[in-house]
């Protein structure tokens, strides 16, 4: 997983790729170090705080891009693309799926035009079925995680004052976080 994510973000270009890591999963932090990330031990208790433990020392205006953990989603080349949906009026760019779960994940609302009006968190009965499952974002957009749990708050927030644009990715995105998404995933992909 961690070598897909890694192919991902490469196509990018970035100057550095780092990795949020718990101390004890001895094994993602060996291979971290075989691929020559830069490694950030932490113990974050939320997805936002294991963002912010990454962004750290970032300027505001450097960009950050986000690939969340145990998911799949093609095309390979996706980072590439929400980077250049950056501008002056975008602080942050969404990749954009569908998804057979929108429940597990933070299904969002889009206007003709791509932009995001909502961003609606791992809601029980979701009003759509896109989600999204990486981001783009300068360092300064991502200053206000620090009072949500779950970066799906913060997109929710920036997109209601106009500053989220959506990149629709054809294909689906799958969370294998937990053994049951994973065997589902086993069973449709092979």
């Amino acid at each position: 997983m961690l070598d897909y994510a890694v192919q991902r973000l490469e196509s990018a270009e970035p100057d550095e790729i780092r990795i949020v890591v718990r101390p004890d999963k001895l094994d993602v932090l060996d291979r971290a170090r075989a691929l020559r990330l830069s490694v950030v031990e932490a113990r974050p208790r939320t997805l936002a705080e294991s963002i912010l433990a990454g962004v750290g020392n970032l300027a505001s205006d450097d960009v950050v891009l986000l690939d969340l953990p145990d998911s799949l989603w093609e095309p390979i080349d996706g980072f590439a693309r929400l980077l250049r949906e950056l501008g002056d009026d975008t602080d942050v760019a969404l990749a954009v799926f569908r998804s057979g779960e929108p429940e597990r994940g933070d299904v969002v609302e889009l206007d003709n035009e791509d932009m995001v009006v909502a961003v609606h968190v791992k809601s029980p009965i979701p009003p759509a079925e896109l989600v999204w499952g990486a981001a783009a974002a300068r360092a300064g957009a991502l200053a206000g995680l620090d009072r949500h749990s779950e970066p799906g708050h913060l997109f929710d927030e920036l997109a209601r004052g106009g500053r989220v644009r959506a990149v629709p990715f054809a294909g689906e995105f799958v969370d294998i976080g937990t053994k049951e998404a994973l065997a589902r995933a086993r069973e449709r992909l092979g």
